[in-house]
């Protein structure tokens, strides 16, 4: 996972705000645990909103090549070559790009229980507005880990790990990774963006 700061949200995230709230103001989902907004982030129309959800796919890029050592095309094709799916000739040019987006906005008493995001690569979370930190907690990926007693107990298990935030900040953790947000206790709205992310090839 990968926690960093968008460069530009000063300047951003007061009109974002604004933005979000006018967006899930009456026409919003609200699911009894938190409002989320309508349509796709990509809808809206939004240049500072663009540019961050280019910015965000950069950065879930930068984060696995870094992690593997090689290039995003070197890994599409080590990938398709162990599948057996070799397609030779030139790289293709592969990128991370936003398959669904939305914005969340909790209030005094909101929570999300813990949740992962299927047939996602990466999941972004993008803190907009809050009064006060702006906790996430990742869970122990493993199933029924609680149900076994080795009698010692391994970092972590049964545990969450705990992220404190802030508006400006950016979290991108493996679309596998169960994760939630601790009931928000402030007075006033803790906003977020969220995507999820997969990976987009095509001819060089």
């Amino acid at each position: 996972m990968a926690r960093l700061s968008y460069p530009k949200a000063g300047e951003l995230n007061a009109g974002l705000e604004e933005l979000v709230l006018s967006r899930v103001g009456g026409v919003g989902k609200e699911f009894g645990y938190k409002t989320e907004s309508a349509g796709d982030l990509a809808s809206w129309g939004d240049p500072g909103l663009e540019e961050l959800t280019r910015w965000v796919g950069r950065m879930a890029g930068q984060l696995v090549e870094k992690l593997l050592g090689v290039s995003l095309a070197e890994a599409y094709l080590r990938s398709r070559e162990r599948e057996g799916e070799g397609e030779g000739g030139r790289a293709p040019v592969v990128g991370v790009v936003a398959r669904r987006s939305w914005a969340s906005v909790y209030r005094s008493g909101d929570r999300h229980e813990p949740h992962f995001h299927p047939n996602t690569a990466w999941s972004a979370i993008y803190y907009v507005a809050a009064p006060g930190p702006c906790e996430l907690d990742l869970l122990d990926p493993r199933h029924f880990v609680d149900y076994f007693d080795a009698g010692i107990s391994l970092a972590g298990e049964e545990q969450r790990v705990r992220l404190v935030c802030a508006p400006g900040d950016l979290v991108l953790i493996p679309g596998w990774l169960r994760h939630a947000v601790p009931t928000f206790r402030d007075e006033g709205v803790r906003i977020s963006l969220s995507w999820n992310l997969n990976y987009m090839a095509r001819s060089g």
